[in-house]
């Protein structure tokens, strides 16, 4: 990498008239732009008012100084990421011990040659361009994923009208379904029903998890019946189960009380809910249950469908992992709903876990607390 020295301005300090001159001497063909103070007072704030790329130093070694007004340059937000080429003497220990731990310290002996100086310069700006580079490609990344997520939130609200009200319409012809002669019609309008019912969670779960990936949405901790959101999330997804033939069991018969953002909790439940049917067999049976344990209330959602292999198990909760899966009777998954699980979980101060075996079912629980005190 090719180092400019134009683009560059560094900030020479010492105390000693002379040694001044004679680095500035040796810096002057080179074209850096140059700072320069005799006094150590002064260092510290013009780093904070010029911020220079580089920071070289030789302040009365036997008053300590430099190793001062080092400290002060790299406890401070604005000033601790400026390389500093720290002048000495070989015999100086204690200096290396007092500035070492720092990141971006080198230490250089004197006397000085004009070859070791601009090497020395040249390898801490190749890597502090470097780092910059670096910053400058994850802002990019960060926008750029800043927009998609935008995007993404865009094209859910948008079109998760239209398919609401499409949702709407067909759970009214649903009521009607006695009234159509035609056995294949009333099949094609439950098809119809089901994809627009998987279409519609899938705008919902990308709304919600592009809001929180950009911050918009926060959790609203409070005191809640568990007990009665459950059963408000279980009888919605009853009418999906037995249209599939699986049958929804709920044993949450106590008055259980949790802590959290409720609609969070909500959709946890409903997407765990609409996983287990998804994997379910025609005849299956999923059980919803719930029990307090250790100042958590810990909520169970078991089927007996085909369950998750070794091979998927691994990483499945894992950030940025999206697994496209298939259910009993070939519906598409594309994980979005357990990441967005695991997030609510997570916001709300819980945890979200799994049992599951291939060919025999899974149990995916998840926590929250009992109170606002946890």
């Amino acid at each position: 990498m090719h180092i400019d020295h134009s683009e560059y301005t560094i900030l020479l300090a010492d105390d000693s008239v002379s040694n001044l001159e004679k680095m500035t001497s040796l810096l002057a063909g080179e074209n850096f732009k140059l700072l320069s103070t005799l006094e150590a007072n002064e260092v510290f704030l013009l780093a904070k008012l010029r911020l220079p790329d580089m920071i070289i130093i030789r302040l009365a070694l036997e008053e300590g100084k430099g190793v001062t007004v080092v400290h002060q340059l790299k406890q401070s937000v604005l000033t601790k990421q400026i390389p500093i080429l720290y002048m000495t003497i070989p015999t100086r220990y204690d200096d290396f011990r007092e500035v070492a731990d720092y990141e971006g310290v080198e230490f250089i002996s004197r006397p000085l040659s004009k070859r070791e100086l601009i090497l020395r310069i040249n390898n801490q700006l190749l890597l502090l361009e470097s780092q910059r580079i670096i910053e400058r490609q994850n802002e990019r990344i960060q926008r750029e994923s800043r927009s998609k997520d935008k995007l993404y939130s865009v094209i859910a609200h948008d079109l998760r009208a239209p398919i609401g009200t499409l949702k709407m319409i067909l759970e009214a012809i649903d009521h009607q379904k006695e009234k159509i002669p035609d056995d294949n019609m009333k099949h094609l309008i439950k098809m119809l029903q089901e994809t627009t019912d998987e279409a519609f969670l899938l705008l919902e779960n990308l709304l919600l998890w592009s809001n929180s990936q950009n911050g918009l949405l926060q959790p609203y901790g409070q005191a809640f019946s568990f007990t009665e959101a459950a059963k408000e999330v279980i009888v919605l997804q009853e009418n999906i189960a037995e249209a599939k033939g699986v049958e929804i069991c709920n044993h949450i018969d106590q008055p259980f009380t949790g802590y959290a953002d409720v609609n969070m909790m909500k959709t946890v439940l409903r997407n765990l809910l609409s996983n287990a049917i998804k994997f379910s067999y025609a005849g299956g049976r999923i059980d919803v249950d719930c029990k307090e344990k250790n100042g958590f209330l810990e909520v169970a959602v078991k089927d007996r469908g085909q369950g998750i292999s070794e091979e998927h198990q691994q990483g499945l909760l894992d950030d940025g992992l999206h697994f496209i899966s298939y259910g009993t009777q070939k519906e598409k998954g594309s994980g979005l709903g357990l990441q967005l699980c695991k997030d609510f979980v997570k916001m709300n101060h819980g945890k979200l876990w799994f049992e599951s075996k291939e060919g025999e079912g899974s149990t995916f629980y998840f926590s929250m607390p009992l109170s606002e005190s946890l």
